[in-house]
């Protein structure tokens, strides 16, 4: 039929197929498009080829088959028919497409009239590459490329429209701050809110201060790196540094003039798009510069660019590639077999998680707001020349010379760090939020109009080490913090000031917003109507629960109306009370269409937790399947969701406790996560089970207020002052009770120290109860003992410990009175180092038959670190460093 009306439509044209026709044409063609009258490549023909039916029907979900059919004029009968009579939903999909084809009249443009029917079934992506006839390279009717054609170049008008563009949209969406992050309409000018935030360099295994004003005259090798990882945990200011380049850009910066373009790309709204189709989403409707017309530009001009990529934690896309067996990755990316299990589960469970939310009806939902595909597009890999998947920029594949910033949480980082090739292509940088300057200036800020609030809030974080150490460096707390101290009377304030955990904050500021939108409609607080309307709005946050958490285990971050298919009211209630955000916005096909959003992904953790925690009581089987199977297999990644889950009820969390301690203590890493997790469950039985899986004690210069916190809960039970000092020095309440911790706790068999300044206490407390502990292996790397008297007071620990095997000493920082004491020791009693005499002894990885192979072995690192020291020095003088 098609190719009858085809012939049909060229006799109606009056055009000879002869082959000196198709020469005249061929000439008039090439005429044409000197004269700028035709493009080189006027896209794809009409006809959609079986072969493109069938890459969408693989291409598509399950989940979207009824959406889809519906849209194509399929009734919901016919659609169960086809999908009971088929295979699978892709065969299924298959038959919809054709069928649908064969009743469209002659001369339908059928590739316009499916894509438009594609982007109504939110699959926006396949729809326009379906328009572009990139699904299958090189298919029967695509159209013939001309030797050498390109598209045409940007002018330097259009270059310039374009930036101007980039300006507006900066100007308008991304650099305004919230002043409140939970009241849409708490909007402010950028430069009224922002507070300069902390940046550290790595170097030479440690990190060192990096003013934001030196960002941008950093080198590696002489020049600026082309790739650069920003980490930092959630909620310490990662989109806002962000958004502050892309403020200096439009404001003219003298470090930022020297690019034509700034691009900033949020993973969580461009997870299947081109670089192009991004900066095209961006400029206004009337300009007239392409996706294909960008992406040249940027790729002939990568140095005029400079892209910065927010939360790659956020992004699907495998930015890793793997590997033949036996190659380098394969010994440096330690992927589970649990995780890698977990995640294919997690896969094949998609649909049936989205059918949770789905009504009994069975009316068609979806759990996510961006068009999810089973192929390798939903990680944008594309060979095409003329499409630049995100992908191959961050694995610099493409763009390799275009400087490019990327922003992550830690545990996703692990992911490059871990690839040999692709670590030494990065220069790592961490944000660290607010100093305590910072958090002043922040708070002086937000009370603009009242410096009384705002130093008695300064105050409270001076007092409360909880808030000073934990919650004030972080931009989103310290924001929630100013938000419920500017509300709450002075009663309540006195209760927040004991507020000790990130979940306990959260837990406050949701009973805030509801209290607070509760009382808009019920102004007697004591009323039973009031009660009633409160209970009332915890239901109908029960859906917005259950979508929080399908959506993270799918890193959906954003999603739309039909998500919470039958539960409009929920939507409307969670808007009012501030748990929501909505937007309406242009789709590509100039549709407005609307965006659900939670203000930030914390607050998605957070009613995820509530939901996870729900299924405890409501579907026992379920919340264990997911702990074990989901959960803890994405631990790291997950991190979050345990904290809110487990401060729900101590039940639970010593339930979650006990499937940790026996499923996921590998390294001490994993002893971070569970004394993390049992500081955030506050609940002592809890922290006893964590003790009891305790046998990994390491403690870094980059080890988090937090996770002292849970070691000192976990270790003695009961919480203490967290006093770290100044530049991440530990105090001396929080050393002392450290020391406690490696010399009571039974289960302790590894300790680690590593560049740790801990003060003079802590070594008093080892030198006194060493002879109580369990430690069986100790390593001391780079740790300077703050005074003479501490090296004597190590020197004594390490002599009585009386069950340790292993000892490993690195680095120069190790004063000469640690050695003289070590030495003296030794050879004058023999009670030292009991297990030296049971023949069972390593130094530095070496068996020690006696003592005296054990002096001459500590002799003989002397002077190692002597001449390594000497060395060091002179090679730092030669390269003047």
């Amino acid at each position: 039929m098609y190719l009858f009306s085809g012939l049909s439509f060229c006799r109606m044209r009056r055009i000879s197929c002869t082959m000196d026709g198709f020469c005249l044409l061929y000439l008039l063609l090439i005429l044409l498009m000197r004269s700028g009258d035709v493009e080189t490549n006027p896209g794809p023909d009409r006809i959609v080829s079986e072969k493109e039916f069938l890459k969408l029907s693989k291409q598509i979900e399950p989940s979207y088959y009824k959406e889809v059919g519906i849209n194509l004029d399929i009734s919901i009968a016919e659609l169960g028919q086809i999908e009971k009579e088929s295979q699978n939903t892709s065969d299924a999909l298959m038959t919809v497409f054709t069928r649908w084809r064969d009743k469209q009249p002659p001369g339908t443009d059928i590739r316009a009239l499916l894509a438009e029917e594609l982007e109504s079934s939110d699959l926006g992506s396949l729809s326009g590459k379906l328009l572009a006839g990139s699904l299958v390279p090189n298919r029967t009717g695509s159209p013939v490329r001309l030797p050498g054609s390109q598209p045409q170049p940007l002018s330097p008008d259009l270059i310039k429209r374009c930036a101007d563009d980039l300006r507006s949209k900066y100007r308008t969406t991304l650099c305004k701050i919230r002043a409140d992050p939970l009241i849409p309409i708490s909007i402010v000018q950028f430069g009224d809110m922002y507070t300069n935030l902390v940046l550290e360099e790595e170097y030479r295994q440690c990190k060192r201060p990096l003013e934001y004003s030196d960002l941008f005259n950093l080198k590696v090798n002489g020049e600026f790196p082309k790739r650069i990882m920003v980490q930092g945990e959630a909620g310490t200011g990662k989109t806002t540094f962000c958004a502050k380049i892309a403020w200096d850009w439009i404001n003219d910066s003298p470090a930022l003039q020297k690019f034509v373009w700034v691009l900033v790309v949020p993973f969580c709204e461009a997870k299947q798009y081109t670089i192009g189709e991004i900066v095209k989403s961006y400029l206004s409707k009337g300009n007239p510069a392409t996706a294909c017309q960008i992406t040249e530009y940027i790729r002939s001009n990568p140095k005029d660019v400079f892209i910065a990529f927010d939360g790659l934690d956020e992004f699907d896309g495998k930015v890793v590639q793997q590997r033949k067996a036996g190659s380098n990755l394969d010994c440096h990316q330690p992927k589970s077999a649990d995780q890698t299990k977990a995640r294919s589960k997690s896969k094949m469970n998609k649909n049936k998680r989205r059918k949770l939310m789905q009504p009994k009806s069975g009316s068609p939902t979806s759990a996510t707001s961006q068009p999810r595909v089973n192929s390798a597009e939903a990680s944008g890999s594309s060979s095409e020349r003329g499409e630049i998947p995100l992908t191959d920029i961050l694995r610099s594949d493409e763009l390799a010379t275009c400087p490019v910033l990327v922003t992550s949480r830690p545990w996703k980082v692990k992911e490059i760090r871990w690839d040999d090739s692709l670590s030494k292509q990065y220069t790592f940088l961490h944000v660290e939020g607010f100093s305590k300057e910072n958090v002043e200036d922040y708070i002086h800020k937000y009370f603009q109009d009242d410096r009384d609030k705002a130093d008695q809030l300064i105050q409270l974080t001076k007092d409360n080490d909880i808030i000073s150490k934990n919650m004030a460096p972080y931009p989103i707390y310290i924001a929630m913090v100013c938000l419920m101290w500017r509300e709450l009377g002075d009663e309540k304030q006195e209760k927040f000031k004991s507020l000790q955990t990130f979940s306990q904050i959260f837990d406050e500021m949701f009973k805030f917003l509801k209290v607070h939108y509760a009382q808009k409609e019920i102004t007697d607080l004591d009323s039973q109507d009031f009660q009633a309307f409160r209970s009332q709005i915890e239901k109908l946050m029960e859906p917005v629960a259950k979508v929080a958490f399908i959506g993270l285990q799918e890193n959906t971050l954003s999603f739309k109306e039909g998500d919470f298919e039958q539960c409009s009211d929920s939507i409307e209630t969670a808007c009012r009370v501030g748990v929501l955000s909505q937007e309406k916005k242009l789709s590509s096909s100039m549709s407005l269409q609307s965006s659900i959003f939670f203000p930030h992904k914390l607050f998605q953790e957070y009613m995820a937790g509530v939901h996870l925690a729900s299924l405890f009581e409501l579907d026992h089987n379920e919340f264990n399947r997911l702990i074990e199977q989901v959960v803890l297999p994405r631990k790291e990644e997950f991190r979050y969701l345990l904290y809110f889950t487990v401060s729900r009820d101590k039940t639970i969390a010593h339930h979650v406790m006990k499937c940790m301690v026996q499923g996921i203590i590998r390294e001490y890493s994993d002893v971070h996560l569970l004394v993390d997790v049992s500081f955030e469950s506050q609940d002592l039985d809890t922290a006893a089970l964590a003790r009891g899986g305790m046998s990994y004690l390491a403690i870094d210069g980059s080890t988090t207020a937090h996770t002292i916190a849970g070691y000192i809960f976990t270790g003695l039970g009961v919480h203490k002052d967290i006093d770290l000092g100044v530049n991440g020095e530990f105090g001396p309440i929080i050393s002392h009770d450290m020391g406690e911790i490696i010399c009571s706790v039974p289960s302790l068999e590894y300790v680690t120290l590593l560049r740790a300044a801990l003060h003079s206490d802590f070594y008093a407390v080892l030198a006194k109860e060493g002879n109580k502990s369990k430690v069986q292996s100790v390593t001391l790397i780079d740790n300077r003992c703050p005074t003479s008297a501490s090296s004597h007071y190590l020197a004594d620990a390490l002599c009585s410990m009386p069950n340790l095997t292993h000892l490993q000493l690195r680095g120069k920082e190790f004063q000469e009175e640690f050695y003289s004491t070590l030495n003296a020791k030794v050879s004058t009693l023999q009670d030292s180092f009991p297990q030296i005499s049971n023949g069972n002894f390593m130094f530095n990885l070496v068996p020690q038959a006696d003592f005296d192979s054990f002096l001459q072995s500590l002799t003989d690192f002397r002077r190692e670190d002597a001449v390594d020291s000497e060395l060091e020095d002179a090679i730092n003088d030669l390269l003047g460093i």
